[in-house]
């Protein structure tokens, strides 16, 4: 049985390991390594960003049937594997981006989890910017996620982006939030 302090390290140990994993992921999106990416997909991800809805006295209200995207296994590798493609014209030239992680906070206790499963929320703003426009844009968002264990890391088991602008300034999201 652990101590309360050998829990609190432990309870540490496990929020810093997701931390890094959260910055490791920025990283690869950032540097476009999507197949290396896609290496931490769970097999039975949900990938979604609901539109966000305005409502009267209600600030953070979602909807449950419009999306801006709403992906599976299958439509996320489809996705990885098009950026290889000379069909992702949304993508050329590339758009460079700049992920930003903040106020990462892990819980284990949520009871709808399975073991060897985290429930995540994070904090994300991302910078994009493409060719040589002085033009650029910033989304800012909510992550909640459920994060499962790996012999090595982690895989994302489940992704929901709440973006904190209600109309998108884009033609298109084709990055990975």
């Amino acid at each position: 049985m652990l101590t309360d302090h050998q829990a609190d390290i432990e309870s540490l140990l496990v929020e810093r390991s997701v931390e890094q994993f959260l910055y490791y992921e920025a990283e690869l999106l950032d540097n476009r390594e999507l197949h290396e990416w896609f290496d931490h997909i769970a097999d039975d991800i949900s990938y979604r960003m609901p539109r966000r809805l305005m409502r009267e006295n209600q600030a953070s209200a979602f909807s449950e049937q419009g999306y801006y995207f709403n992906e599976d296994y299958g439509s996320l590798k489809a996705r990885v594997e098009r950026f290889d493609s000379e069909y992702a014209w949304a993508e050329r030239p590339p758009t460079r981006t700049r992920r930003h992680v903040t106020n990462v906070s892990v819980s284990e206790d949520d009871d709808s989890l399975d073991d060897g499963e985290l429930h995540v929320e994070s904090n994300l703003l991302v910078y994009l910017s493409r060719g040589d426009s002085e033009a650029h844009t910033f989304y800012s968002a909510r992550r909640i996620d459920t994060l499962r264990q790996t012999d090595e890391s982690f895989e994302i088991a489940d992704r929901e982006i709440r973006l904190d602008q209600t109309v998108l300034d884009t033609d298109n999201i084709s990055i990975f939030l």
